[in-house]
C-alpha cells in the first residue's frame, strides 16, 4: 500500500465501529456488579469474583483472536464474527434471565477476543510503515474509544433507571448493530481493502466453518468456567505464573542487548498488573461505593451510578493532548523521563486517587452520604495515572521488544490488563459489605478500610519500583 497523503478514507468508519464496540462493552462492564448484586441478589464476594474472571478472560481472549485473524480468518472476518457474538451476548443479557447469564458473558468474551485486537490491526495495515499520519490517526482512533466509554456510562445508566436492566443491556446490543453498519459502510465506501496473508490450511478441521463452531464450543467452556468462578479465580493466576516463567526464560535466551531490554519490559508488565488491579476498582468496589453511599444528586438531578465512570473518558480526552505535547517538549530538551519513572509516578497518582476516597469517607452530609466532588477529584488523579502508564507501556513494548517478538509481547501486555482484572476481583473482596452491615455508617467504615488498603498497596509498589529501577540502573551502568 502506498503512503497516504492524509488519513485513509476508512478511518472515520473504523472510528465509529470501535466507538460503538467500546460503548457496548463498557455498558456491561459498568452495570455488571450492580446487576448481580441488585437483580440477582448475589453477595458482594460472589459478584466481585465473577466480574474479576469475566474481566480477565475478556482481555486475555484477544491474544487468541489476533492469532486466528493472522493465520486463518483475516481482519475483516474476525471483526464481523466478533460483532455477531457481541450482539448475541448483549441480547442474551437483555433477557434478564439467570439461565442465560453465564452463557451471555461467555459469548461477550469470545466476541471481544475476535473483535478487539483486529480492529486496531486493520487500521494500522491501512497506513504504510513510513506514513507520518499514522500516530495522529491512532490518536483520533483512541478518542473514539473514550467517546464510547463516555456515552456508555451516561446512556446505560439513564436507560436502565427509566426502563429497567433489560433495556440497558439491549442498548449495548443496539450500539454494536450501529458499529456493524458503520464497518459495512467502510467496506463499501471507505476503501477497507487490506487483505491479510492467510495460510491455506491443509487440515479441513481448520477451515472457517469449523473455526466458527469452535467459537461456540469456547462459549460453552467459558460459561462453565464463569459459573464455577472459584475455579477460574485460581486457575487464571496459575496460568499467569506459567506465562511469567515463559517470558523470563524467553528473555534469558536473547542476546545480551535484547536480554537487558526484555528484563526491563517484563518488570514494567508485572508492575502494570498491580496498577490495573487497583484501577479496575472503579468498576468493582468503587462502583458499589458510589451506588450506596455517594450523594448522586447534582443541581437537582439524580445521576445514575454508571455516569461517574464516564468522568474517566472525559479526563482522557482533555488530558491526552496535554500529555502528548509535554512528552514532545521534554524529549526535545532531553528531559523526558524513562518509562519506568513514568510508571512510578503513575502508580503514585493512583494511590493519591484512592487516598482521596479514603478522605471522602470522613466528610459526609446529614444522611451520611459523600459529596460527588470527591469522586470527580479521585477519578481525575486516577486518569493522570492511566495517561502516565497505558500509552507509555504500549510505546515501551515496541521499543524494548526484539523485532521478532514485538507482536507476542504486545499480546502479553494486554493479557496483563486481564490479570489485573482477576486480581481486582480479589482485592475488591476487602470492600465486601456483608448482609448484616446495611447501616450506612458501617458501610463507610468498611469502604474506608478497603480504600486505605489499596492506597498503601499502590504507595508500596511505587516505592519498591523506584528503588528497583535505581538499583538496576546502577548495575547496568
Amino acid at each position: 500500500m502506498t503512503a497516504t497523503r492524509r488519513h485513509p478514507k476508512a478511518l472515520p468508519y473504523l472510528f465509529l465501529t470501535e466507538m460503538w464496540e467500546r460503548f457496548g462493552f463498557y455498558v456491561v462492564q459498568g452495570m455488571l456488579v450492580l446487576f448481580m448484586t441488585k437483580a440477582f441478589g448475589f453477595s458482594d464476594n460472589k459478584s466481585y469474583t465473577i466480574l474479576g474472571v469475566f474481566t480477565a478472560l475478556a482481555y486475555i481472549a484477544p491474544m487468541l483472536g489476533g492469532f486466528l485473524a493472522d493465520r486463518f480468518l483475516g481482519f475483516k472476518t474476525a471483526i464481523l464474527w466478533g460483532s455477531f457474538f457481541l450482539i448475541l451476548g448483549y441480547a442474551l443479557m437483555a433477557l434478564h434471565s439467570s439461565g442465560f447469564f453465564y452463557f451471555a458473558l461467555a459469548t461477550i468474551v469470545v466476541g471481544t477476543g475476535l473483535f478487539k485486537p483486529n480492529i486496531s490491526s486493520l487500521l494500522g495495515a491501512l497506513y504504510s510503515p513510513s506514513d507520518p499520519n499514522r500516530d495522529s490517526g491512532f490518536t483520533i482512533f483512541y478518542i473514539g474509544i473514550n467517546l464510547g466509554i463516555l456515552l456508555s456510562g451516561i446512556g446505560s445508566g439513564v436507560i436502565k433507571d427509566h426502563f429497567g436492566w433489560h433495556a440497558g443491556f439491549a442498548l449495548a446490543s443496539f450500539g454494536l448493530i450501529i458499529g456493524v453498519l458503520a464497518f459495512s459502510a467502510g467496506i463499501k465506501w471507505g476503501e477497507i481493502k487490506y487483505k491479510t496473508f492467510i495460510s491455506a490450511s491443509e487440515n479441513v478441521l481448520l477451515q472457517k466453518k469449523f473455526i466458527f463452531v469452535y467459537c461456540f464450543i469456547a462459549v460453552l467452556l467459558i460459561s462453565v468456567l464463569l459459573e464455577n468462578s472459584l475455579v477460574g479465580d485460581w486457575l487464571l493466576p496459575m496460568i499467569g505464573i506459567v506465562l511469567l516463567f515463559f517470558v523470563f526464560i524467553l528473555s534469558k535466551k536473547q542476546n545480551p542487548e535484547y536480554r537487558k531490554q526484555m528484563y526491563m519490559l517484563n518488570f514494567l508488565i508485572i508492575s502494570s498488573v498491580l496498577f490495573w488491579a487497583i484501577y479496575w476498582q472503579m468498576f468493582f468496589s468503587v462502583n458499589l461505593f458510589i451506588d450506596r453511599v455517594v450523594d448522586r444528586t447534582v443541581f437537582g438531578i439524580t445521576l445514575p451510578t454508571t455516569a461517574f465512570y464516564s468522568l474517566e473518558g472525559v479526563f482522557v480526552i482533555l488530558l491526552g493532548p496535554l500529555f502528548a505535547w509535554s512528552w514532545q517538549t521534554l524529549n526535545q530538551s532531553n528531559h523526558n523521563p524513562s518509562p519506568i519513572v513514568k510508571f512510578v509516578i503513575a502508580i503514585f497518582f493512583i494511590a493519591l486517587g484512592f487516598l482521596t476516597l479514603v478522605a471522602s469517607t470522613y466528610f459526609f452530609n446529614g444522611t451520611f452520604q459523600v459529596s460527588p466532588l470527591w469522586i470527580m477529584l479521585s477519578y481525575f488523579l486516577i486518569t493522570i495515572g492511566e495517561m502516565l502508564l497505558s500509552p507509555i507501556g504500549l510505546a515501551a513494548v515496541t521499543v524494548l521488544s526484539p523485532p521478532h517478538l514485538t507482536g507476542m509481547m504486545m499480546g502479553i501486555w494486554f493479557v496483563a490488563l486481564g490479570f489485573g482484572g482477576e486480581f481486582a476481583g480479589w482485592l475488591a473482596k476487602v470492600a465486601s459489605i456483608p448482609d448484616v452491615a446495611q447501616n450506612t455508617v458501617t458501610q463507610l467504615t468498611i469502604y474506608r478500610h478497603a480504600f486505605l488498603c489499596y492506597t498503601l498497596i499502590a504507595f508500596g509498589v511505587a516505592i519498591i519500583l523506584f528503588i528497583m529501577q535505581w538499583a538496576l540502573r546502577k548495575v547496568w551502568e
